[in-house]
């Protein structure tokens, strides 16, 4: 049973308890005061949080994203030992940057005409351990080090008993990219927790994770074109220091959903998070969507 699963049987639990000092859940229909109160609890508006917020509807799962969930009697805290990846595009090439070359005592060498040598290196990155909880991006000029943070969108709409259609975009995210950081590509990661209206959890075939290339050329957007399965995925967006972006984060094949709890993690040493809404087909049935503490932007 997924999460949000879970926190939909429990928030209807603790409302029955709540009500039940006037009146048995057995006969809500004949208290129209309960029946208004039942009926909020079954909307959840659009919400954008941290975990700084400590919501206990959408704690971080506080997981590597590359890894199934842990099962019952694992050891969550074991370490990991850090290990190095060559970062690739979205058709899976190396991605590459040039670098001055560089004599023993640290001075760049240069050709006859004075021309400074330049070598081309493939850019790695080094994913630190469990108990590290972060990133280490690294190329060969730079001692960069990535900070992971995270912001979660949490919506729950039960209030009509049916299902929700939306495709393609549904979630707009505005990024500020730092000044002064290495060219390169850095990773968007996505941890979706879905529900749908029979309180089933749904588990998408494919969770596809976005990557914003940052002064090191050009990216090609995402391919989905071939997938019959559920798919969430984040942009390839291409940038430069200094901008704002406007990052998506889409659906394919969607079998329809009553609730989601979608975390989405970025590198805050990179980029600051400006703000997160709802939209594309999503955006009127979050409108619609009236109690709770719609689209908040947690700094």
């Amino acid at each position: 049973m997924s999460k949000i699963t879970k926190k939909i049987i429990a928030v209807f639990a603790v409302v029955c308890v709540a009500m039940s000092s006037f009146v048995g859940c057995g006969n809500k229909s004949q208290d129209k005061e309960y029946s208004e109160s039942v009926e909020a609890v079954k909307q959840y508006a659009l919400e954008i949080g941290s975990a700084e917020d400590n919501n206990p509807l959408a704690a971080d799962p506080g997981i590597d994203l590359a890894e199934e969930d842990p099962t019952e009697g694992d050891d969550a805290s074991e370490d990991i030992e850090d290990t190095t990846e060559v970062v690739t595009d979205a058709n899976g090439e190396a991605v590459t940057t040039a670098v001055t070359v560089t004599d023993d005592k640290g001075q760049p060498v240069t050709e006859a005409g004075g021309s400074v040598v330049t070598e081309t290196v493939k850019v790695t990155t080094v994913v630190k351990g469990k108990s590290g909880n972060k990133t280490e991006t690294t190329k060969a000029d730079s001692s960069y080090e990535a900070k992971r943070d995270g912001r979660y969108a949490m919506w729950l709409d039960i209030s009509k008993d049916e299902n929700f259609y939306f495709e393609d975009d549904f979630l707009h995210v505005k990024f500020k990219i730092k000044d002064n950081i290495p060219d390169g590509d850095y990773k968007l990661q996505i941890s979706p927790d879905l529900s749908d209206v029979g309180g089933t959890a749904v588990y998408p075939s494919k969770v596809l994770d976005g990557i914003i290339r940052v002064n090191n050329g050009s990216i090609e957007p995402v391919d989905v074109s071939s997938e019959t399965g559920m798919v969430f995925y984040g942009d390839n967006v291409a940038c430069k220091q200094g901008d704002t972006i406007d990052y998506y984060i889409r659906i394919k094949n969607n079998t329809g959903l009553v609730a989601f709890v979608v975390w989405f993690y970025f590198d805050s040493n990179a980029m600051d998070f400006i703000s997160a809404e709802a939209s594309g087909d999503f955006e009127e049935i979050a409108r619609n969507t009236e109690i709770g503490s719609s689209q908040k932007a947690a700094e």
